[in-house]
Parts: structure tokens; sequence; C-alpha cells
């Protein structure tokens, strides 16, 4: 049998694979080189007295039985109960079998997952695992499955010495979608080592946010030698310390509900969100003057501390590697890291075995976060100013500001400090109905406006806020018109009704503020 097996299949040529059937046996052979030929055989189910009568025909003609033969289905069917003692009632068995979450791909939930569950039932009487994820496929730019054979494949590796193992798995999880397949341009590298290969330019997203994670904590870790969490007080926290804190929090609600629910981009967009522009672009430039005040060094050091440590853990099963490096180094800097009386973050020697950040809905602060947004909005106008004079770079001697309620102004001057912080000015005044200075560049967020003096031409001022009101002019043709239909008004939720009255009433109160602007403009 074995004789008819080899002898009737010939190979030519260089190195190639054939595939024939002989006796109802699968016979691969390959051509290594000149002289040496490897033949694969394998054996179709039989009667089990024909199957071993086969199997020893075909080692008495010198054929070896690969040890690795149930490879793919020992690793997937038998593991979870062949390597912890079945069919023995096994500690092993009582805490590892069922598991939780099968992780795999489209194509194979009837040849791979339905098998799997079918073997666990029969063998062992419960399925192997309660949830089964169905990811995305990955393809190339042109929608085509990644394959050798086309050559438009993404070695892991190669991604890796690239742009780093964090960068890759970065990338990977915000492009995850739920079911819809994600499309990877494939262009041609060439690296240090001279080898050309494909990668993505995807890849750089996910470097440049290692890259800002690994600056950002160096300089906050910077601020925090000599912090003493005993010092901390509650009661002296500003409106960016309790802003913050209820962002951390909220941050931990989203994340941690989205991965329950098998979301693994939506968790990684919100703690994008947070890091790069809650924590990076306002509470850190916020804490700097503060680390000069030994009043409040304490303070900002302990929020500080805390919610970079929180930030570490919501990342590290996104990026592992960079945050497992910076936690080691924070543990060195900041081993407590706590908020006497309202937080804790349990130690932990390594953030692999760091406990999962905790429910902390109580430092969700409303009003905190009200006040933020609208000193983030007078921030961000004066910072537009600056840049559209030409002045994005320099310090502002004076910002005045006008607005019609107290209780707006009272906030804009209890958070004074934040504003100048925030925007790069001296001095800034706030009050009710302040006239407008000489020459001075506006700017109206809300009821809410801004002035900068000295700062305008006043021929192209007038003509922004010209073409600024007929912007709004036309928003208040359209609020009218819709609240003038009849079907509108009877047909539409409630709701939606109320805010059209809203946004006309906001409308109406900007185009007014506006004309005044022009009016003064023209005095």
């Amino acid at each position: 049998m074995v004789g008819d097996l080899t002898d009737k299949i010939k190979i030519t040529g260089g190195e190639q694979l054939k595939t024939s059937i002989r006796h109802g046996c699968l016979v691969r052979m390959r051509l290594l080189d000149e002289q040496t030929v490897v033949t694969y055989v394998c054996v179709p189910p039989l009667l089990s007295d024909e199957e071993d009568e086969t199997i020893k025909e075909l080692e008495s003609g010198g054929f070896i039985r690969d040890e690795d033969v149930l490879d793919t289905w020992f690793s997937s069917a038998l593991w979870p109960f062949s390597t912890m003692g079945w069919p023995d009632d096994t500690d092993e068995m009582k805490t590892f079998y069922p598991s939780n979450v099968l992780c795999t791909a489209r194509e194979i939930i009837t040849l791979w997952v339905s098998r799997m569950v079918m073997m666990g039932q029969y063998c062992v009487g419960d399925i192997p695992f309660s949830d089964v994820y169905i990811h995305a496929m990955i393809q190339d730019g042109q929608g085509r499955k990644m394959s050798k054979s086309l050559g438009n494949g993404i070695d892991p590796l190669v991604a890796i010495d690239s742009h780093g193992a964090d960068a890759m798995r970065f990338t990977l999880a915000s492009m995850t979608t739920n079911t819809q397949d994600i499309r990877m341009p494939v262009v041609a590298i060439t690296l240090a080592d001279g080898r050309t290969v494909n990668s993505s330019a995807k890849f750089d997203g996910g470097r440049n946010f290692c890259n800002k994670l690994w600056n950002a904590s160096r300089f906050a870790m910077m601020n925090l030698e000599g912090i003493d969490a005993e010092k901390f007080d509650a009661g002296k926290m500003d409106t960016a310390d309790k802003w913050i804190l209820s962002q951390t929090a909220r941050t931990i609600d989203e994340v941690t509900k989205a991965l329950g629910d098998f979301k693994y981009n939506e968790p990684l967009s919100a703690i994008y969100r947070f890091f790069w522009n809650d924590f990076c672009d306002w509470y850190l430039e916020w804490a700097k003057p503060r680390m000069q005040d030994d009043a409040q060094r304490p303070i900002a050091q302990s929020v500080l501390a805390f919610v970079l440590d929180r930030l570490l853990r919501l990342l590290h099963p996104f990026v592992p590697f960079i945050t497992e490096a910076i936690f080691q180094k924070l543990n060195e800097i900041a081993p407590v890291r706590k908020l006497k009386g309202i937080a804790d973050a349990e130690p932990a020697d390594a953030l692999i075995i760091a406990k999962w950040p905790g429910n902390i809905d109580s430092l969700i602060d409303e009003d905190a976060e009200k006040q933020i947004l609208t000193v983030q909005g007078v921030a961000r106008s004066i910072r537009d100013i600056k840049t559209k004079y030409n002045k994005a770079n320099t310090p502002i001697k004076l910002v005045s500001a006008t607005t019609a309620t107290a209780s707006t102004a009272k906030i804009l001057n209890d958070n004074s400090v934040l504003i100048r912080g925030g925007a790069g000015v001296v001095e800034f005044t706030v009050g009710v109905d302040i006239e407008k200075p000489e020459n001075a560049a506006s700017a109206i967020i809300d009821d809410i406006q801004i002035y900068i003096p000295d700062m305008i031409n006043k021929e192209a001022e007038r003509s922004r806020l010209q073409k600024q009101k007929q912007q709004v002019d036309n928003g208040i043709k359209g609020s009218l018109a819709k609240l003038n239909n009849e079907n509108f008004v009877t047909r539409a939720k409630p709701e939606v009704v109320a805010q059209a009255k809203e946004n006309l009433e906001e409308a109406q109160a900007q185009a007014e503020a506006i004309d005044k602007l022009l009016k003064e403009l023209d005095g």
C-alpha cells in the first residue's frame, strides 16, 4: 500500500506541493530540494480495526505518526477540560470551566464555535463559555481580505518594529466596530534595517497618542516630587479640581459600561477625549502655577496623582506596556495616591495586577462642570481673538467681559484665575453692563460679551460683525418659519418645539448684542 501511494506521485521542477488521493488516503508531497521529498498522509475515518491496519502498514513503510496532528482541535475543543484533570472533578475544573468569553471571527462560527460547544456539552455536560464576541475582519484599503497570495497583509511584528506594540494595539482597538469590516490602507515602507515591508499610516495615530501619554505623564510626575497625601484638604479644592474629578468619575462609568457591552472603540474614544482634552489641554495647564504656591501645591498634587492613577488603569487593557512603565515610576514618586476623606487609589506593585477603577460617582459635580464649560468658552473666545490678530503667543494685558446676569458674572469672577491661565491674559475684569473700550476686539458667547482693548481696525471689525449678524439673522428667519408652521407646532414633540423657541430667543439676544457692538463701533 505504501509503495502504491508514493510511486504514483511524481514531483518535478522547483519547490512545489501536490495533493492526491490513493486508496482513500490523502497524500501531500513537498520537494524541499533536489534530493529530499517529504510525504504527508492523512488517514480517512475508518472502522477501528481498518484504521489500525492502515496505520501499521504506513508505519512499517517508514512513515512517522505526527504528534501534533490534533493541535488545532486540542487548542480549541479539547483544551478547556483536557488540561484540568477531566474526567475527575478537580479544583482546576471547578475554577476555570466554564470560562466567560470566546473571541473569534464570523467565518468559523460553525466550523469552530459550535463544535466547541458540542464537545463541551458531550464531555463535561456544560458549555465552555457564556459569551461569544464576533469581531470584524481587517481588510486592505480596497476592501480585500488580507492574504499572502495578494501580498496585501501586514505582519504584526512589522507594525511592532515600526510603531511599537502599544501603538498597534491602540490603533486596532480604536478602529474596532461591532460588525462592519475594517479597512486599513497598506503601504510599503523601508525599515531601519533596510527591509521593505507592508505597514499602514493608521498606526501613526497610535504612536502619537503613546508619545503624548508618555510626555504628559512625565510632566505630571515632575510636579509630584515631595507629594504628601496627608496634607490634602478637600475643602481647599478649586473649581478645576472638582471638575477634573467629576470628569474622571464619568469616564470610569462610561468605559466600564462599554467594555461590559463588548465595545472597544467607544471606551477608547472616551479615554482619549478625557486624556487629551480635559487632562492635558486644560487641567495640566491650570495646575502649573499652583505648584509654585505652598498652600495650593498639596491639593493640586494629590488630585493630579489620583487622576493619573485612574487614567493609567483605564488605559492598561489597550496600551499595557507604556502604562506599566509609567505606573512603576508613579509608584516611586507618589506611592500613596489618595484624596483623604473622599477617594482612595488602591496601591499595587504592578499595574497588571492592580484593581480596575471603582465607582466614584460621589465626586460628580454638575455645578463645577457648568462653571468650567463657561470658563472654557470664554478662554477659547479670547484665544480665537488673539489668533485672529496674530497675537496667539503674546500675553494680553487686559481683557474685560460684560454679562446681563449677576450669576454669570460671579462664575467668571470666581474663576478668573482659570480664564487668565487658559487664555494667556494678565488681568481679567468682569461685570454687568461694562462699556466697550476704544478699538476693542470683541466676541460673543451666550450672554457674555468679551472685549480686548486696542486690538482692532474698525473697518475690519465692522465687516466681521456685519457678516456674523447676517448669519444670525438667517438663523432667526429659519426658526421663525419653523415656529410659524402650524404643522410643526402641533405635530412635533413638545420638547422639540420648546428647544426651537429657546434657540430663537438665544439668536435674537445675540443679534441685539451684535447691533449694539456695531453702534458702538460707529459711534
